[in-house]
């Protein structure tokens, strides 16, 4: 119930902010920690956004199609200060990294109803106005007002996965984060079968985590953030999300 009350406090302040264009006084620690956008070589005229994000925590909702469940997700927020309106699809994979366990891919899964049930938790009076991860490319990403707190212009969402507990129990993981930058790279490899492909990265937000609990019993603040011994737990990279094959011949990719 602290917790509830804390960030409602927190958004009511920020609303006020919004408002008046001055500082909230004595404003509550925001439970987001900020990602600041880093130019990479591979950027050229590329934009990326401002992101924020909760440490993913785990609950139990009720879901449309097996009942009570235990989900994991994780909030988070964009913010546009990239100097014009933007569209973006954010995407969220959660890998898991354990040395001697199996590799685990988790994609989210924007249902509003188990979005909906997170938000009654995070945010009961509906200050934030959580939105799928779907419902955020909707709308194009307003840009952000000068000198105002990034939480009052933010556009709110909540990132879900339905299947990490059946499929693994990490102690380690990352979640992947694409469609925050219109960043691309493309590059021509030899396919082993005397053809070419392409190989599409993405600018890539990588978030690091650890879930230390032994007890394996899905409380809700199991999972920290790995720092990775002071290198920190965020990083942009291009990662490699697509292959495309290029027909030989007549015609080959033009």
């Amino acid at each position: 119930m602290a917790r509830r009350t804390i960030a409602t406090a927190a958004c009511a302040c920020l609303l006020v902010g919004l408002t008046t264009g001055t500082a909230p006084a004595q404003l509550p620690k925001s439970p987001f920690r900020p990602v600041d956008p880093v130019a990479l070589s591979l950027d050229g005229q590329a934009w990326t956004m401002n992101f924020a994000y909760v440490t993913p925590r785990i609950a139990k909702v009720q879901t449309p199609d097996r009942g009570e469940r235990t989900v994991w997700y994780m909030p988070y927020y964009v913010y546009n200060k990239t100097g014009a309106p933007r569209e973006i699809l954010p995407e969220f994979e959660l890998v898991t990294k354990d040395p001697d366990g199996v590799v685990m891919t988790s994609l989210d899964e924007s249902q509003p109803s188990v979005v909906e049930a997170i938000r009654k938790l995070e945010d009961p009076e509906n200050l934030r106005k959580y939105k799928t991860s779907v419902s955020v490319a909707k709308e194009k990403i307003p840009v952000a007002l000068p000198n105002t707190y990034p939480e009052s212009q933010a556009v709110y969402g909540i990132a879900v996965w339905l299947d990490v507990p059946e499929k693994a129990n990490p102690n380690n993981f990352s979640v992947y984060v694409t469609g925050l930058s219109d960043g691309l790279a493309k590059k021509e490899v030899d396919d082993g079968k005397g053809g070419t492909q392409v190989l599409i990265s993405r600018k890539t937000l990588q978030l690091d985590f650890r879930r230390p609990s032994a007890s394996r019993t899905d409380r809700a603040d199991d999972i920290k953030v790995n720092d990775n011994n002071g290198l920190g737990a965020e990083s942009w990279k291009y990662r490699e999300t697509s292959i495309i094959p290029k027909s030989k011949g007549k015609g080959d990719g033009k």
